[in-house]
């Protein structure tokens, strides 16, 4: 199969995995979703959620260059590198991101150390591991369109801000932890 058959069946099957996996998620745990924003204070919750959506469309247009278009063409990390770690950056990405909801919600049903532990990693490698995918974009050689790569790497960039600084630094310190 082709890298952007690869692609594009890694996109449908972790979105339904994270968006699906949210649904479930929020529908099996009706008295414990409204504690899934933790600490995060209920006026900031609105900005979070545009940033949410912001970042998806974002990630979107992404993902719509790399396969669509000559992003899965390029030479990334200062064309050092080829598709591949994008693949596995981009697997991390979804994997990680369909996981942390279930995590919580565990952690919300019963508090331990090992939990707590296991939300805080899955989030950072969901931050990092597409921090990573906007590096490795943003240095890519071999570029045409450059129209559509500069949108493609501010697309990828809105979604890592949201994940780094909304997700894995703010969430994480706002959560209130149980004494364990």
């Amino acid at each position: 199969m082709k890298i952007q058959g690869q692609f594009l069946w890694i996109n449908i099957i972790g979105g339904i995995a994270v968006l699906g996996g949210y649904v479930y998620a929020l529908l099996a745990h009706p008295i414990l979703r409204g504690q899934i924003w933790g600490g995060v204070p209920e006026a900031w919750r609105t900005w979070i959620t545009t940033s949410m959506f912001i970042a998806a469309i974002g990630y979107c247009f992404a993902m719509y260059y790399l396969i669509f278009n000559e992003g899965l063409n390029l030479k990334y990390f200062w064309g050092k590198v080829d598709n591949t770690i994008m693949r596995v950056l981009l697997i991390l990405f979804l994997f990680s991101a369909a996981l942390w909801i279930h995590s919580t919600f565990s952690y919300l049903e019963l508090p331990n150390s090992n939990s707590w532990h296991l939300i805080r990693f899955e989030l950072w490698v969901t931050a990092l591991s597409i921090l990573l995918m906007t590096i490795g974009l943003a240095t890519a050689t071999g570029v045409q369109q450059s129209l559509l790569f500069n949108f493609s790497v501010l697309g990828l960039g809105l979604i890592s801000f949201h994940c780094l600084v909304f997700d894995a630094i703010l969430w994480i310190s706002k959560f209130p932890r149980s004494v364990f």
